[in-house]
């Protein structure tokens, strides 16, 4: 009799976003859409400390699927900036249980400040990473051994990415999508979502803007 032949498998994967108070909103809703759009690929959820309600900075409130008290597995930790990273980053809870992932999740990406905890935290040191450009100053301080670029939308180093202000998210999901699936999937996926993808890491408008060189 003939061998059959099994369907090829869909890649899926886990995306991990973090809540705290005061959340840069558009750093959560961003990629959380890219990667919404390829729902036979990627399961989102959402972690906060208290696995409560959080406030983003704008106001409106996210609601947690798990505390981190609460044990649960990922592909892909999203790590948002906004105002609140100044609280988040004196959290020890938020800061022990952001090191534990370190062993536990497949990639870990920060969005703007978001850095400055991933800095803190142990997972930049030895890499190359960016961050919000009008922040520079301050999350370059967090942190030893970090080689940072001035001027970058997104960069990638091994399993990290980390990105610029704001809007950036959304530019290195589709990378995490580009990287994880393939290029022709991002684009579609921008796309669909009539997003315009700086998918060149190296252009970088708005770091001239805050004389960062």
């Amino acid at each position: 009799m003939p061998e059959t032949q099994s369907e090829p498998s869909t890649p899926q994967f886990t995306v991990t976003a973090l809540l705290y108070d005061q959340f840069d909103l558009l750093e959560i809703a961003g990629p959380l859409e890219m990667f919404g759009l390829l729902p036979e690929h990627f399961t989102i959820q959402l972690v906060s400390q208290n696995g409560q309600p959080v406030s983003s900075m704008q106001g409106p409130q996210l609601v947690a699927d798990f505390s981190m008290y609460t044990s649960f597995q990922t592909d892909i930790l999203l790590i948002p900036g906004g105002p609140g990273t100044q609280d988040a980053i004196v959290n020890p809870v938020l800061m022990h249980w952001l090191q534990q992932q370190s062993t536990k999740t497949g990639y870990i990406c920060s969005i703007c400040t978001g850095a400055a905890l991933l800095a803190q935290a142990g997972f930049l040191k030895e890499k190359a990473a960016t961050t919000n450009k009008k922040r520079y100053r301050w999350v370059t301080g967090f942190g030893t051994e970090i080689n940072w670029y001035p001027v970058a939308r997104w960069v990638k180093d091994g399993r990290i990415f980390t990105s610029s202000g704001i809007s950036a998210g959304i530019d290195v999901s589709l990378a995490i999508i580009s990287q994880l699936l393939n290029e022709d999937v991002a684009r579609k996926t921008a796309i669909e979502a009539e997003y315009i993808w700086v998918n060149d890491p190296s252009e970088d408008p708005f770091a001239p803007l805050h004389i960062v060189q």
